[in-house]
C-alpha cells in the first residue's frame, strides 16, 4: 500500500484536519482544517480528484474510528466511491508512543495516522446492506433506551423504599402496568389504608386477573401499608416525584415496545435471523443485536476472527521466561455482540424442569465446571463455543441441530 495516494483524516466535532500524500513520506498537501459542511466536503472531493488525475491512481481515504463524529464523513466519501478505511485508535496510539517527543496536534495526529495506514495492511470498511444499517442503529438505541429504564427503575424504588417500604412485597415486579397504576392512584401507605375496598379492586381489575387473584392482592397492599414504617417528611414532592417517575416508566415501555418491534421487522430481511433464533437460547432481541454486529457472516475467514470481533479472545502475556497462567478476555471488539452472548449462553444454559433449554451447551459448560474451572470463566467458555456454533450454522445456511 507504500504506494498508494491516501487522504488521511484527523475527526474531531465538526472541525477536522487532512492530510493528503501521493504515497509513502511523499506528502501532496500538508494539513489543513475542514469543517463539516458539503461546501468543505466538496472541497475534498476536488483535492482527491486532482491527486487521482496527478498520479493515475484513485486515493484511498483514511480515518480514526470516533463513533458518531466519523459516520457521516465516511459514509460520504464512500457513496462518492472512494475505499475508506477505518483505524482503530489504540493503533494509532501506538504509534504516537514510538515517537521520542511527546507531541500531539490535529495536524501531527492526521499524518500519524497516514502512516498508520502505510506500515501495516487493512481491509477497506465494510459496507452494510441497509437493513442491517437500520438494524444495527434500532439495536444500540434499545441498548441505551433499555439502560435508561433500568435507571429510572432504580430511581422509582429509591424513593418508594423511603416512602411505601414495603411496596414490593405486594407485587412480582414494580414496572408491571397493574403495579404502576396502584402506586399512582395510591402512592402512600397512608393512601392505600385510606382507601375503600372497592376503590382498590378497580385500580386492580384493568389486570384481567381473577377476582381471587384481586382480592388477595388488596389484602397484602393493606397488610404493607399497615407494616410499612414511611418518612412522613416532604411528601407531598415525594409523591409527585414518584408519579413523575411512573409516567416516565410508562413512556420509557411504550419507547422500548416500538423499538422491539422496528428491530424485528428489519431482522426478517436477513436469512440469518430465522437461522439464529433456531438457537435454543437465543431469542429474539439477542438475535437482531447479533445479526446487527455481525452483518454479513462472509466478513470473518473463519470463527476465530469472530472471537477475536467479540473480544473475546484470551489476551496473551509473556516476557522472557515469564508466561502469564491466567489471561483475561481481550475486551477489544464490540461489547454490543459480546453481551448479547453472555446473555444467550446465560439462557442456554439454563437447566428448565424439562432439561437444559440448551443441551449442547449446557453439556460443554458443565464439562468445564467438572474441570474445576471457575463458573464465570466456564460461561466465557460457553460463550466461545456458542460463537463457533452460530458460524457454523449462518455458514452453512442450516438452523440448529443437536449435531452442532
Amino acid at each position: 500500500m507504500n504506494n498508494v495516494p491516501v487522504l488521511s483524516i484527523d475527526i474531531s466535532k465538526s472541525k477536522s484536519y487532512a492530510a493528503l500524500f501521493r504515497s509513502y513520506g511523499d506528502p501532496y498537501l500538508k494539513p489543513f482544517p475542514f469543517n463539516h459542511c458539503p461546501s468543505d466536503l466538496s472541497y475534498l472531493s476536488s483535492q482527491l480528484k486532482n491527486i487521482e488525475r496527478d498520479t493515475g491512481k484513485k486515493p484511498s481515504v483514511v480515518m480514526e474510528a470516533t463513533g458518531n463524529y466519523s459516520k457521516p464523513i465516511a459514509s460520504f466519501f464512500r457513496e462518492n466511491g472512494y475505499l475508506v478505511y477505518i483505524i482503530n485508535p489504540l493503533q494509532t496510539h501506538a504509534q504516537k508512543k514510538k515517537s521520542v517527543r511527546k507531541v500531539k496536534t490535529d495536524p501531527i495526529d492526521a499524518n500519524r495516522i497516514a502512516q498508520v495506514f502505510y506500515l501495516d495492511k487493512f481491509c477497506a470498511d465494510h459496507s452494510f446492506e441497509p437493513h442491517i444499517q437500520e438494524l444495527k442503529s434500532l439495536c444500540r438505541q434499545y441498548d441505551g433506551f433499555n439502560d435508561l429504564y433500568v435507571e429510572t427503575q432504580n430511581r422509582l424504588r429509591s424513593v418508594l423504599d423511603l416512602y411505601f417500604p414495603l411496596c414490593e412485597t405486594v407485587f412480582a415486579h414494580l414496572r408491571g402496568k397493574t403495579a404502576l397504576r396502584v402506586l399512582a392512584l395510591f402512592p402512600s401507605p397512608a393512601d392505600v389504608l385510606s382507601a375503600s375496598h372497592d376503590e382498590l379492586f378497580e385500580a386492580l381489575k384493568p389486570s384481567k386477573k381473577s377476582v381471587s387473584w384481586c382480592e388477595s392482592k388488596i389484602d397484602l397492599l393493606i397488610l404493607a401499608a399497615k407494616e410499612s414504617l414511611p418518612l412522613n417528611q416532604a411528601q407531598a414532592s415525594n409523591v409527585r416525584i414518584l408519579r413523575n417517575y411512573i409516567e416516565l416508566l410508562l413512556s420509557q415501555q411504550n419507547i422500548l415496545a416500538d423499538l422491539r418491534a422496528q428491530m424485528v421487522y428489519w431482522a426478517n430481511f436477513s436469512p440469518y435471523y430465522s437461522l439464529l433464533c433456531s438457537i435454543p437460547g437465543v431469542g429474539e432481541m439477542t438475535a437482531t443485536t447479533i445479526l446487527a454486529e455481525i452483518g454479513d457472516i462472509e466478513r470473518f475467514p473463519g470463527p476465530k476472527q469472530l472471537v477475536a470481533f467479540a473480544g473475546l479472545d484470551p489476551s496473551v502475556f509473556q516476557s522472557g521466561n515469564f508466561k502469564a497462567s491466567k489471561n483475561r478476555i481481550s475486551k477489544r471488539g464490540s461489547s454490543y455482540f459480546r453481551k448479547a452472548l453472555y446473555q444467550a449462553t446465560v439462557a442456554g444454559i439454563s437447566n428448565l424442569p424439562g432439561g437444559p433449554r440448551n443441551k449442547i451447551l449446557y453439556e460443554f459448560y458443565s464439562k468445564k465446571l467438572a474441570e474445576g474451572k471457575p463458573t464465570k470463566t466456564a460461561i466465557i467458555a460457553s460463550c466461545n463455543k456458542l460463537i463457533r456454533m452460530i458460524y457454523g450454522i449462518l455458514t452453512s445456511g442450516n438452523p440448529y441441530s443437536l449435531s452442532h
